[in-house]
């Protein structure tokens, strides 16, 4: 069965007429994403545009996502699978980046899906506005998505709209100094490659929190204009990092403040105070998320106050402590709590939020298994 139906695929694609030089380079990064890799590639050589290449970037995977690329790379000459050892997100996509071909470039993460016309219409815009990004919204989905899916909000998507470089640097670019309203992450995006090259400097800081956010912080900032458009075509597929212990989540978080620290010395210096107050309730409201990313692991309660006693000395979380944004925003409680080293404060906080998730946490892994 997957062999015919792929086949009808590969015979669709080649009446077509796919041309051998594309206009458009689709990226995927894969990691263990087993059997939904399926559902992700389908959606993409399906797609009512067919101009493209899809380059399929195994990061070390130990399940069966290799063998599923190199079957769809026989039937898809489009496809083409690069395999290489573990390294993380950030060096998978580089090597993407590396090997495109394209004047455009977009991103879909393994495990989530296009709508059929997203290329069409995100390629379409680009080439009209001449714009340097384009960016779709997009639904958040439980499983499969037919049954859950929400779609994001934002104000920014209340409207087509087409932002100068004015704009997207007080608006676009500020929104990830504020709790990021504008959506950090690299896919619903359609990139000029050029602009994706000659950006990263940020990247080498971090490992994995964050990585979206200060690479499309950079670009942002070298962009002359930016198109948003009100139609939902990516889905996102909902889980999320803090189901899983990350032994470098508060250094990710340390870095990353500083990186935003930089950026504010550089192009905000007319609104730095609202900034940095801006930055200091990020990192504050991230420490509560390293709190309880302690309990995702196999660490003692030793081993976690210790871990909490050595964050608490930090001098960047100690200077966010005082800023007018944070002592609006946080109890007194908890500012106190990290201001005298109330380990046992700390540590039952994070706790508390742990325990408190554990029915969300089941009710995602129940719906993964069964979707």
């Amino acid at each position: 069965m997957f062999f015919i139906e792929n086949m009808i695929f590969f015979i669709k694609n080649v009446s077509k007429g796919v041309l051998s030089m594309s206009k458009v380079s689709v990226i995927v990064p894969i990691y263990n994403a087993g059997q939904k890799l399926h559902k992700c590639i389908k959606s993409i050589i399906n797609q009512t545009f067919v101009d493209f290449e899809l380059i399929l970037v195994n990061d070390g995977s130990t399940d069966s996502s290799l063998g599923i690329c190199r079957k769809y790379e026989i039937l898809d000459r489009r496809i083409v699978t690069i395999s290489k050892t573990n390294e993380g997100s950030i060096a998978t996509r580089r090597r993407g980046i590396q090997a495109a071909k394209s004047e455009y470039i977009m991103f879909v993460d393994a495990d989530d899906w296009i709508d059929k016309n997203t290329i069409e219409i995100l390629y379409n815009e680009s080439e009209r506005e001449r714009v340097d990004i384009t960016v779709c919204n997009d639904f958040k989905v439980l499983g499969n998505g037919k049954l859950i899916k929400r779609k994001n909000k934002s104000h920014f998507f209340n409207n087509d709209r087409i932002y100068n470089k004015d704009e997207i640097k007080n608006e676009l670019a500020a929104a990830y100094l504020h709790g990021h309203p504008f959506p950090t992450y690299l896919v619903a995006k359609l990139y000029r490659k050029d602009i994706l090259v000659t950006s990263g400097k940020y990247l080498d800081r971090i490992h994995f929190l964050g990585d979206d956010l200060y690479y499309n912080l950079e670009i942002l900032l070298r962009a002359d204009k930016v198109k948003i458009i009100n139609k939902t075509l990516y889905y996102y597929r909902a889980g999320g990092f803090t189901s899983k212990y990350m032994p470098y989540l508060f250094e990710d978080m340390i870095n990353g403040y500083q990186i935003q620290k930089e950026v504010i010395d550089e192009f905000y210096q007319d609104s730095k105070n609202s900034r940095l107050n801006g930055i200091s309730v990020m990192l504050l409201n991230t420490f509560k998320t390293c709190l309880y990313n302690l309990f995702n692991g196999k660490l003692s309660k030793s081993e976690i106050k210790t871990l909490i006693e050595e964050y608490v000395n930090n001098d960047k979380l100690i200077e966010c402590l005082s800023t007018e944004g944070s002592v609006k925003v946080f109890s007194k409680e908890y500012l106190t709590a990290i201001s005298t080293k109330n380990i046992d404060f700390l540590y039952n906080m994070g706790l508390t939020m742990y325990k408190k998730r554990l029915p969300r946490k089941y009710l995602f892994n129940i719906i993964s298994k069964i979707s």
